[in-house]
């Protein structure tokens, strides 16, 4: 897992969580870690901006420059991914649907309605807490010559980002039945002791 960085050597790679502390990274200087984490930012600012406009949740977005410049890759593993995707039709019909309503109450809102955002100006988004976290990932190639292996390094970095988010949920459920044997074990001794006595 931390190996993947040398396995991929002329590319840029982070894996992050949503406080951008980096599980993963590639960066050697404190001022390409700041640019790795700020390519993150960016990342769940546009996941957050898909998500307020009804637009769902992105997987990945790709940013290519003309020129045959960067290759810019982000993903997002989320709690709740699995693997299903909606046909196409219906993603369109429904992203329609939901921007024609954007539509009609953002021309009847008053700039003033709008307060769900915390001083920091992050979104309140009801979660669980014993969801595992969502993750984002970075990958940036040099020119488009590194676009395929640039995408192989994603993939890699979506796996290592999901089995992190398993062993997460893995030991939250080993927390929870440890927790609650604790409380049966005492509960049950109490009940015998007063049996024998």
């Amino acid at each position: 897992m931390a190996n993947l960085p040398s396995q991929h050597p002329h590319l840029s790679l982070h894996l992050a969580d949503r406080a951008l502390a980096p599980l993963i990274t590639s960066a050697r200087t404190s001022s390409h870690l700041d640019a790795l984490t700020s390519l993150s930012h960016g990342a769940l600012s546009a996941y957050e901006s898909a998500s307020r406009l009804g637009l769902g949740t992105p997987q990945r977005i790709l940013v290519e420059h003309e020129h045959a410049g960067p290759v810019l890759l982000h993903s997002a593993a989320r709690d709740n991914d699995t693997g299903e995707t909606e046909p196409p039709s219906a993603i369109t019909t429904q992203q329609q649907q939901q921007l024609q309503q954007l539509q009609l109450r953002t021309a009847t809102l008053d700039i003033d309605d709008v307060d769900d955002d915390d001083d920091d100006g992050t979104a309140h988004t009801p979660t669980n807490a014993n969801a595992p976290p969502m993750l984002v990932s970075v990958v940036v190639a040099p020119g488009a010559d590194e676009a395929r292996d640039a995408r192989r390094a994603a993939a890699r970095l979506e796996h290592v980002g999901r089995e992190v988010q398993s062993r997460w949920a893995e030991a939250q459920q080993a927390e929870q039945i440890d927790g609650g044997e604790e409380g049966i074990g005492t509960g049950g001794g109490g009940v015998a002791g007063g049996a024998g006595d």
